[in-house]
Formats: structure tokens, C-alpha cells, sequence
């Protein structure tokens, strides 16, 4: 959790000299790169491991491209705290999307929490301030991030209703693979328009810890406490992010904790609680 945690914080920090579309490329390559030798030999039978055809594994690449080229964009226009939050409410967003595209039943519980997760992150948004509200003054890094969290339920569900996957070590370099593809003409893009990547130690140690820390290891060790503690008990650990997140943020960029962040985050993790709680049989 904390790899993950300082992923947004390590972004912001080296934003201006690794600007969005450029980070992610990088770091999808990388990440590439990494486990193109641990996967090699299980290559040939990745189409055989997806159920005959690697189609179905696109939609779920792309929508964890997507939230990830997303949330490094937020933190182009928003704070690593902010960010950090707003990625708490996953949880809840996951909820939703599951109850919108899989029909899964909604417990009255479920949809109080959801609308209290929101409400935490309307807070932070707005900075708690009502007149803003009225204004429609908008942070566009935090709406970016809520987008991001929204492509990640997507991928979420889309994992829970695939029938036949590869192993995880497969799905992340079908993952990265997509990245590289997908990013590299954003990347001349952005180039073209005047936004270069500064190969400077900073930018690369950004890199190199978005792809190795939080891509390759962070998963790693996700997939190793799931099998050792059980999916459930792992998951509530997921609420630690946003905490190593503000933490880092604090310490490293010199980042203030207002007390609009308090109660925004208050407001999300009592909605991912009662979200994400299963009922009592």
C-alpha cells in the first residue's frame, strides 16, 4: 500500500519536468521490459491461458491504461492529497459500476455509502467552501481523478466477470504491452505541442519508481498477501493508500493537510464501509 500510495505523490513531484502522457509511456515500457523475460516462455500459450482469444483482455487493459494515464494527468492540476482521497472512494465507485453494468443487487446500506463517498469527495472538490458550489468553481485535476477511479471500477468489474484470464503475471504484460501502444502517439502529441520529458535524475527516478515500485513489485506483493491472507482481509488494507499517500505528500512536496481533507476523507472511508460491508446472514 505504501508503493502505491507514493505513486500520485512521485507524479506530482516531477510534473513539471515529466509531463503526463510521457510519464505513462515511459513507464508502461519499462514495465514491459521488466517482465518480457519473466513471461517469455509463457508466451505461446497466452491465447490458449485467455480462452482462445486475447480480445477479451483489451477492454481490460485499456481501462487500466486509462485510469492510470488519468490519475498521472490529475496531479498535473490538483494536489497528491487530493488525489490520494479521491482514489479511497474506488471501493465504493466499484460498487456502483458493478450494480449499473452487472445489475448486482444494491442494498439500501451499499447506496447510502456510495452517496456518502461522493459527498466526502464534493467536499474536497469544493474545498468545503459552499460558494464555490454556486460559483461551479472545479478543481479539473480532482474531476480527472474521479475519472481515473471510475476507469479502474470499470477494470475492477470487468476482471470479476471475465471467465478464463491468464495468470497475473500474464494480464500485466498484456497491460503494459496496450500502454506502449495506445500512449505512444499521445506521447509524439505532447511533444509536438512543446511538453518534452527532461531526462533529468528526478524524471528518471519518477520512472523508474512508477514502473518498477508501484507497476511491478506493488502487484507482486498484492498477488503474494492475497494468497497469504485471503482476498478480503488484503482489501482492507487498500484504505491505507490515500493515508501513506497524504503522509508522502506532506513530508516530500511540503503539501498542507486542511481540515477539508479530514472531512472529505472521513466521508469516504465511512462510505467505503458501509459500501463494501456484506450483510449479516
Amino acid at each position: 500500500m505504501a508503493l502505491w500510495g507514493g505513486a500520485l505523490v512521485v507524479a506530482r513531484g516531477i510534473h513539471e519536468v515529466a509531463p503526463p502522457m510521457a510519464l505513462t509511456f515511459w513507464r508502461w515500457l519499462l514495465a514491459l521490459l521488466i517482465m518480457l523475460p519473466i513471461v517469455w516462455r509463457k508466451l505461446p500459450a497466452l491465447k490458449a491461458a485467455s480462452g482462445g482469444s486475447i480480445m477479451p483482455l483489451l477492454p481490460l487493459s485499456l481501462f487500466m491504461v486509462l485510469g492510470t494515464t488519468l490519475s498521472v494527468t490529475a496531479v498535473n492540476f490538483t494536489t497528491a492529497i487530493n488525489a490520494t482521497i479521491i482514489n479511497a472512494a474506488q471501493a465504493a465507485m466499484t460498487a456502483l459500476v458493478a450494480f449499473v453494468v452487472l445489475q448486482e443487487r444494491l442494498m439500501l446500506r451499499q447506496a447510502l455509502g456510495i452517496a456518502c463517498a461522493f459527498i466526502g469527495i464534493l467536499v474536497m472538490v469544493f474545498k468545503g467552501d459552499l460558494t464555490l458550489l454556486l460559483r461551479v468553481e472545479i478543481n479539473w485535476g480532482d474531476v480527472l481523478m474521479l475519472a481515473a477511479i471510475v476507469s479502474w471500477a470499470a477494470y475492477a468489474v470487468g476482471l470479476h466477470r471475465a471467465r478464463q484470464l491468464p495468470g497475473g503475471d500474464l494480464l500485466l504484460f498484456v497491460i503494459s504491452a496496450t500502454g506502449v501502444v495506445c500512449l505512444l502517439p499521445l506521447y509524439a502529441a505532447e511533444a509536438a505541442f512543446g511538453r518534452h520529458f527532461q531526462a533529468s535524475p528526478q524524471a528518471l527516478g519518477g520512472v523508474i519508481y512508477l514502473a518498477v515500485a508501484s507497476t511491478v513489485l506493488a502487484v507482486f506483493f498484492w498477488n503474494l498477501a492475497i494468497r497469504s491472507v485471503g482476498a478480503s482481509r488484503a482489501g482492507v488494507f487498500v484504505n491505507l493508500i490515500p493515508v501513506f499517500g497524504a503522509i508522502f505528500a506532506m513530508l516530500f512536496l511540503g503539501e498542507r493537510l486542511y481540515p477539508f481533507h479530514v472531512a472529505g476523507a472521513l466521508l469516504v472511508f465511512v462510505g467505503i464501509v458501509m459500501a463494501v460491508r456484506r450483510a449479516k446472514t
